[in-house]
């Protein structure tokens, strides 16, 4: 090869080799500003939902529970009619919360996804303080909804989750512990829910940490949990492989319920 020839494939190797630092570079800097400048890093919630004073001042507390502010564990008997409780849809919301590092930089920060698509009975007995027995309380999360700050990870979730698939997640509850009867209405509980998680189409029991409490025939709730996404057969989203993303989600109910 002649050094003329040489020195052309020189340039071109060099300007070859410039052009794929430019864009690795491009990616890499688009990646760092989202994760940086973009990202949200959010907080747990640490206190069950206000009720609205318009919706206490619209009901009235049932007769057998002035005293109680449930749940204790399920009702072996029943001493009196069960209360079926309704979700409001508009006044509860379901959020997950997972751990995002940027790729060999290792500087971690916590995501949040949040739906109000939320659904769901909950029956107790007749003195609001026990899961009335025979009959199944559960509550359904819309998973189609899920935003968070960023809409690219609202498109990796939404894949990840196979939400056309699985469009649903159900909480149903088969016990509860911790009901401290000594604590007055209005006043909050610290109690455990147990169940099954139905999510991707896999069934697993979880207990939930629940801080509650219940003014007239409204209770309001906030119920945590963490779960691994590999338990439910789920691969973590990823960002064009950027991001590190845990295997672990924390996912919070934060609900409001009225006696129907």
């Amino acid at each position: 090869m002649r050094g003329k020839d040489r020195q052309s494939m020189k340039k071109l190797v060099i300007a070859g080799g410039a052009a794929i630092a430019l864009a690795v570079a491009g990616v890499i800097t688009a990646g760092a500003a989202w994760y940086f400048f973009i990202r949200e890093n959010a907080e747990l919630a640490s206190d069950p939902p206000e009720i609205p004073a318009a919706l206490l001042n619209a009901t009235a507390s049932p007769t057998s529970a002035a005293s109680t502010t449930g749940l204790r564990a399920t009702a072996t008997t029943a001493p009196s009619a069960s209360v079926t409780y309704q979700v409001k849809s508009n006044l509860s919301e379901a959020d997950y919360f997972v751990d995002e590092e940027l790729a060999s930089v290792g500087i971690p920060s916590t995501a949040k996804g949040a739906t109000t698509e939320v659904s769901g009975t909950l029956y107790l007995t007749g003195d609001g303080a026990a899961l009335a027995a025979n009959q199944t309380s559960s509550v359904t999360v819309q998973l189609r909804n899920l935003t968070s700050d960023k809409s690219m990870r609202d498109q990796r979730v939404q894949q990840a989750l196979e939400t056309s698939r699985y469009p649903t997640a159900t909480f149903t509850i088969t016990s509860a512990s911790g009901y401290n009867p000594a604590i007055a209405e209005g006043q909050e509980q610290t109690l455990q829910l147990s169940g099954n998680l139905q999510l991707h189409g896999v069934t697993k029991p979880v207990t939930w940490e629940v801080k509650a409490y219940r003014q007239g025939n409204v209770i309001s709730a906030l119920a945590t949990v963490t779960i691994k996404f590999s338990d439910f057969n789920i691969t973590p989203p990823t960002f064009q492989g950027l991001l590190s993303i845990s295997d672990q989600a924390t996912l919070q109910v934060k609900l409001i319920a009225q006696a129907a």
